[in-house]
């Protein structure tokens, strides 16, 4: 990612953020519930951890804006195939791009990263990247995992827990005491729905 020493106006970055929210509802409902859930998770989650980085805020919410430019494939009504999922692993890299223009080169290595899990199994494959990012990824999974989609109902708590955390839970990148804190932060978002 590019590093830029452009001054950042987080107020003006948050006011940005909430008019796209108010228009990508009314554009595209479901995309607007994915990316406001994904940007609560993981503001929780950071909050619960002790992230003090506005940028990672931010990041939480355009992790999945991206999605904005790969095509209407996130609320198909069926399983993607191969070659639409790969269209859709594009979706960080055009939202990352789109953070560097704005100056937000932390948000965008968050946002580019969110994808990746500890194993080096995720969309670049990449192992070593911002533990921040990890707590976007776990947030965007759990999202995915609680919210019914046309071929599938939510998955149960316990379900979604085990999906999203089970990656977290033999890798040092997140210690232990981390994951039982994202795990009680997971547990109430779930009580919401």
């Amino acid at each position: 990612m590019e590093n830029t020493n452009k001054k950042i106006d987080i107020a003006f970055e948050k006011k940005f953020l909430d008019d796209f929210m108010i228009m990508l509802k009314l554009y595209e409902p479901y995309l607007h519930n994915k990316i406001n859930q994904t940007g609560a998770i993981s503001s929780v989650i950071g909050k619960a951890l002790g992230v003090t980085e506005p940028q990672y805020y931010l990041a939480g919410y355009y992790a999945n804006v991206g999605l904005l430019a790969v095509g209407n494939f996130v609320n198909k009504g069926e399983h993607i195939s191969d070659d639409e999922f790969a269209v859709v692993k594009r979706h960080p890299v055009l939202a990352a791009e789109y953070l560097e223009r704005k100056g937000l080169a932390l948000c965008a290595d968050y946002e580019y990263h969110h994808h990746e899990k500890p194993d080096g199994s995720g969309y670049f494959k990449e192992s070593n990247y911002p533990k921040e990012a990890a707590y976007i990824n776990i947030a965007d999974v759990f999202q995915g995992c609680v919210t019914p989609k046309p071929y599938r109902p939510p998955l149960t708590i316990r379900e979604a827990i085990k999906t999203t955390l089970d990656d977290y839970r033999t890798y040092i990148m997140i210690d232990q005491n981390e994951v039982a804190e994202i795990e009680k932060v997971l547990r109430a978002f779930y009580e919401t729905l």
